[in-house]
């Protein structure tokens, strides 16, 4: 895993192109009770269902470029009408225009519209978020962005989407890449939902 953060480091530092990653089924990576309340409190964007009518909550970090966030986003909609919240936590290292990007979902006045902008105008063949990044970062954002990074790192994460879910017991856990949309059901304690997205369809 440590060279994975390397890699990070490397392309958050250089805006070199780091990997991402589709998953298989991986065994539970259980994380330390303290991590809670540090990506529970991350700046993110949040987007789904809100107050009494969430019924589950994901916590996901990502970069506006990703294509595999992308597709994760794609696969989550549908439980996101069936009580499913998502906290988004961007981060900006794949691209030179990634920190502009995320920056500009964290400084919107309304997060969660300009996410859905993100990702029903992304490229694919270009695999890039369908929204113009900031020219300047502000103090703020690059702070919040660096903060979220950091987050990253320390919890050891291999590449981005990296899903943190909650498990037996109310432990939290952690899924990297796209899951299969068998597991979504498990994963979020949520009955499954009709997915008949095309692009999907390999990830059954």
């Amino acid at each position: 895993m440590k060279k994975w953060i390397s890699i990070l480091i490397a392309a958050s530092a250089f805006g070199a192109a780091a990997p991402t990653m589709a998953a298989d089924d991986p065994a539970t990576v259980w994380l330390p009770a303290t991590a809670a309340a540090r990506f529970q409190s991350a700046s993110a964007i949040v987007e789904g269902a809100s107050g009494a009518n969430v019924k589950s909550t994901l916590y996901v970090f990502m970069d506006p470029n990703c294509i595999f966030c992308h597709l994760v986003w794609k696969a989550l909609q549908p439980y996101e009408a069936a009580g499913l919240q998502v906290h988004w936590i961007p981060m900006g290292f794949l691209k030179p225009d990634s920190p502009g990007k995320a920056a500009a979902l964290l400084q919107a006045k309304d997060r969660a519209a300009l996410l859905k902008v993100l990702e029903t105008r992304y490229n694919e063949k270009d695999e890039s978020g369908g929204i113009a990044p900031l020219a300047t970062i502000p103090a703020a954002a690059k702070a919040q962005l660096d903060s979220n990074m950091q987050l990253f790192q320390d919890l050891g994460f291999q590449g981005t989407p990296s899903i943190i879910y909650q498990g037996s017991g109310g432990r939290w856990a952690d899924y990297d890449g796209v899951p299969k949309l068998s597991a979504l059901p498990g994963l979020l304690n949520l009955p499954e939902q009709p997915i008949t997205d095309p692009e999907l369809q390999k990830y059954r």
